[in-house]
């Protein structure tokens, strides 16, 4: 693999193929999602993967807690875009943060390091997929119906992010950055 060109080539995708990504290559894309660097080690992150009825079911929960949102005005922003993406995916991971509801002294630092450890996962798992060819959605519009999906799941875990994996249906261009020197300053 070739990371810088996985870094310079990936997108986010929100429309994929009608075809099925193996368990196999998903196993080993969150296997290597986990070789992330972790802050003290701890390993915040816990995986869920879902796939064909299971994937609908979640996708019917989504599109149960838009229409609500709908019908009390709330703003929905791109939740409608992200339910068709996942609906489309081969399949979603919902990523979970396992320390947070359960620590006792769970405090603000703790959560900065499980965050930035759970991304960097979470980097490394689209990256891992891009050398397999696959296209990737980094989705938190889950936060519209978290409740209602853990509620599902009988889950105590922290619902962080999903990320949407299927074979890519688009090949979308590069999307603006900002210029190195509008974020950096040299000392």
């Amino acid at each position: 693999m070739d990371v810088i060109r996985a870094i310079e080539e990936r997108r986010s995708i929100r429309k994929f193929k009608d075809k099925v990504v193996s368990e196999e290559i998903i196993a080993k894309i969150l296997e290597l999602a986990t070789k992330a660097p972790s802050g003290k080690n701890r390993q915040p992150w816990r995986f869920i993967v879902f796939q064909k009825s299971k994937k609908d079911e979640l996708v019917a929960i989504m599109k149960d807690s838009f229409n609500e949102y709908k019908k009390q005005n709330k703003p929905t922003g791109s939740f409608e875009l992200s339910i068709n993406s996942i609906n489309e995916a081969s399949a979603v991971v919902l990523v979970f943060n396992a320390f947070s509801n359960f620590e006792e002294d769970y405090n603000h630092y703790r959560l900065l390091t499980d965050t930035q450890s759970i991304g960097a996962a979470i980097q490394t798992l689209l990256l891992a997929a891009q050398d397999y060819k696959l296209g990737t959605l980094w989705i938190c519009d889950i936060f519209h119906c978290d409740a209602e999906i853990c509620s599902w799941l009988n889950c105590k875990e922290e619902l962080v992010a999903a990320v949407a994996i299927g074979y890519p249906n688009q090949l979308p261009y590069p999307r603006p950055r900002k210029l190195l020197d509008e974020v950096t300053k040299w000392r």
